[in-house]
């Protein structure tokens, strides 16, 4: 079976939303239905109020770049190198990790705005976070 076919196969109830969510072009946060605290990553329980009931919200997918590496080795199957990863603080509330395309390595930068965007990485749904800024946007 193929890697992707095996990822394709992979079932968790605390993510199954927010990949279902990437298949519609939406990056989806967990939401506790009983106080409203956003939490990332998704998980049964809320960490305030204990409550197992949640809901979704559609992340607006924008924010600002809290910290970043630039892996280069070892090589990671599907991953062209230098492949960089940052952690996003979301203007929703709540920080993600994810990887950042569209601008070259050495141009990025912690306080850098950027912007969720969608597309298929190995035959699978995916996300990656881009720079707001035209002037960011050279592609590396």
């Amino acid at each position: 079976m193929s890697d992707s076919a095996q990822l394709s196969h992979c079932s968790n109830k605390d993510y199954d939303f927010f990949y279902e969510g990437l298949a519609g072009g939406k990056l989806l946060l967990q939401k506790c239905a009983k106080c409203g605290v956003l939490r990332n990553p998704p998980g049964p329980m809320c960490p305030r109020c204990r409550s197992l009931e949640w809901t979704t919200l559609s992340s607006k997918g924008t924010g600002t770049i809290h910290s970043y590496i630039i892996h280069y080795h070892p090589p990671l199957p599907g991953f062209d190198t230098p492949h960089p990863v940052a952690v996003v603080d979301l203007d929703d509330g709540v920080r993600m990790l994810g990887a950042v395309h569209g601008v070259k390595p050495d141009k990025i930068r912690i306080g850098m705005k950027v912007k969720s965007a969608f597309g298929q990485r190995r035959g699978l749904d995916a996300f990656w976070f881009a720079p707001v800024d035209a002037a960011d946007n050279a592609a590396g």
